[in-house]
């Protein structure tokens, strides 16, 4: 065999779903493969502490593959383990969570409890498609190069009447991406991303229409670091489409952040509430709160609810989701470590339960500071990366004791999942 070839089993994951195995007891990452795969591979690079792979030849396929549905999933990178069994996704999900927990925490704690996703396929609200001369789709595995896409298995099937529709489109070359988002009621909400100028739809129009469209905006973007840019303009319809969690009525525009599987994130929310246990008589922070959908749920057990949110549009919607609902809570606008700091030292408002719902980059240190100089009785961290909230966890456990982990298959077919931790004060 050539000095750069090896056949190894896949033994575990990276980050992104890619299969990994070792060599010379170093890990060599694959651009691709599932767990019990026996494979052959070349050596593409080399660094001190790891390899990196291309997969030649599967010689042995896993008990654990199963086909995949997706006709696009062999180039599409949109998913990971469609190729995957259901269990098996879930527990190297379980296990990935506690080798954060063992190895990056220091912790002892096991994941207490699993909680998997009522819909496997078809769940996302919210999508991005790429526009490239033309052609509508998702970026490939490990590439920039665009996959054209019909028909998302992941996303709702009034999204996947629209992406049709805007195949049809005549001017589909002046656009850059489209995005979809898609209400509880089947009703959607389409953005159209241009570099520039204006755009015509009436082509189209009357079949969006039909098909269930409520709502267009007009995003104009030119750079390429963001899906969307904060130039948003209506060209068409509502301002807004409503969605519904825990039976609370939200009012989401183009830019609201709100998680992207509804029934899923029922459950992730009802188990937070579960750990955060609010009461009449409680003073809670939730902190990173977005459009309120955390808050205004605690807020029911009539505790005294401060939502913070760094996003302006985000803490706008918050408040009007209260009035609409009849709930009170108070949202604040800033960086939750500065708006934290201001509340308790400015206004003298002590809360004596916080919640947490940070971005994949964790707690901001300034904030886990002051955490552990005014630790609260109970304190729910609530994760989409479960080694930054393991990295945050490492400190924390200084001044609290981490009583219970849970997982939630928040996003079935990839390598990500939400995480939610009860913390208590020693």
């Amino acid at each position: 065999m050539e000095e750069n070839k090896f056949i190894r089993e896949i033994i575990d994951f990276d980050f992104k779903g890619l299969g990994m195995t070792k060599v010379d007891g170093l890990p060599v990452f694959l651009d691709g493969g599932v767990i019990g795969d026996q494979v052959e591979f070349l050596i593409t690079k080399k660094k001190k502490n790891f390899c990196k792979g291309k997969i030649l030849n599967t010689i042995k396929k896993s008990k654990d593959r199963v086909k995949s549905p997706c006709p696009y999933f062999k180039n599409c990178g949109g998913c990971d383990f469609l190729n995957y069994s259901d269990d098996m996704e879930l527990k190297w999900k379980e296990d990935d969570t506690n080798k954060n927990l063992e190895k990056i925490a220091g912790l002892d704690n096991k994941v207490d409890e699993v909680l998997d996703s009522p819909e496997k396929t078809h769940y996302r609200n919210n999508m991005q498609f790429q526009v490239r001369d033309g052609v509508i789709g998702l970026y490939g595995k490990n590439s920039k190069d665009i996959v054209a896409i019909k028909n998302c298995l992941m996303q709702r099937d009034k999204a996947n009447e629209v992406l049709q529709i805007m195949w049809r489109y005549k001017k589909l070359k002046e656009l850059k991406r489209i995005g979809t988002r898609t209400n509880y009621r089947g009703e959607v909400l389409l953005i159209l991303v241009t570099r520039d100028g204006e755009v015509e739809i009436k082509d189209v129009l009357p079949d969006l229409i039909d098909a269930g469209v409520k709502s267009i905006y007009l995003n104009y973007n030119g750079g390429d670091k963001f899906h969307y840019s904060r130039e948003f303009e209506k060209i068409y319809g509502e301002d807004t489409v409503e969605e519904k969690l825990l039976d609370i009525n939200y009012k989401i525009s183009p830019e609201s952040f709100f998680q992207i599987n509804r029934l899923a994130t029922e459950k992730l929310y009802q188990k937070a509430i579960e750990y955060l246990e609010p009461k009449a008589d409680d003073k809670i922070y939730d902190l990173y709160c977005g459009v309120g959908s955390i808050s205004l749920s605690i807020a029911k057990s009539g505790a005294q609810v401060i939502g913070i949110e760094i996003v302006d549009s985000a803490v706008d919607d918050a408040r009007i989701n209260a009035e609409n609902n009849n709930i009170e809570a108070r949202f604040i606008k800033g960086a939750a470590e500065e708006a934290i700091e201001k509340l308790w030292e400015e206004e003298k408002i002590l809360p004596n339960k916080i919640i947490v719902d940070p971005p994949r980059k964790g707690l901001d240190e300034k904030l886990v500071d002051f955490l552990k100089e005014n630790p609260v009785e109970r304190l729910v961290y609530i994760s989409c990366n479960p080694a930054t909230q393991a990295r945050d966890l490492k400190s924390l456990k200084e001044v609290y004791r981490v009583e219970k982990v849970a997982l939630v298959n928040l996003f079935p077919n990839t390598a990500h999942s939400e995480s939610v931790a009860f913390l208590v004060k020693k």
